[in-house]
């Protein structure tokens, strides 16, 4: 017979390990879960934060593309936009889909050309057509609302405009990411009239180059 169970003692562990304690497991998995509840919510805002600065890449982008092309080929380009989605005033509302005032390829030629429409002296048809941005229906698009500062925008030859006021388009994340306790930046794109391009933070009614 073992000697330790001859003499009532538990025999050690073969390998000279001891088992934990229930409180030791407890101790434990506290610290994970708090440790994961912090963690989580900070990677999920830096993804976020990645989308928002993505997406406003690509609309500056997508604008540089837009100025290039229609001075090259003589075009003069109108940009139009629902109402319900304009005035740079208001950010907490007001806000829209990509799709909705973006992103064009979804739509069918007549309904493209009531949100953008490019016209020579001889047409208003183009292949391809004009785009307002590149890349549509990315996966930052889906995390992000944008809203413009004015219905209507007219950019001519050579990237230039006769409006008196620049476009500003201000990006924001989707409202279900809301943290009203630290709040994401509203990013903006500023497009003068001019035809100077810039992309920034949207702070105090202005557009602040990041």
């Amino acid at each position: 017979m073992n000697v330790f169970y001859k003499q009532g003692i538990n025999p050690p562990n073969r390998l000279g390990f001891r088992g934990f304690t229930l409180l030791e497991l407890l101790v434990v998995l506290s610290i994970i879960l708090i440790g994961s509840s912090w963690v989580i919510p900070q990677y999920r805002r830096q993804l976020i934060l990645s989308h928002l600065d993505q997406y406003s890449q690509q609309i500056e982008s997508g604008l540089f593309s837009l100025r290039s092309r229609q001075s090259a080929e003589g075009a003069s380009c109108e940009i139009s936009i629902n109402p319900s989605f304009v005035g740079t005033g208001d950010t907490n509302s007001g806000f829209a889909k990509p799709s909705d005032v973006l992103e064009l390829n979804h739509l069918d030629s007549e309904e493209r050309k009531k949100r953008l429409k490019c016209c020579d002296a001889t047409s208003c048809s183009w292949d391809p057509p004009y785009r307002l941005i590149s890349q549509e229906a990315s996966r930052s698009s889906k995390d992000v609302e944008v809203k413009f500062s004015q219905e209507k925008y007219l950019i001519s030859p050579p990237g230039m405009s006769t409006d008196t006021n620049p476009l500003i388009i201000l990006v924001r994340a989707n409202t279900k990411y809301d943290d009203p306790l630290r709040p994401l930046p509203i990013r903006c794109i500023k497009l003068s009239t001019a035809g100077h391009l810039h992309r920034g933070t949207w702070e105090k009614s202005q557009c602040r180059r990041r």
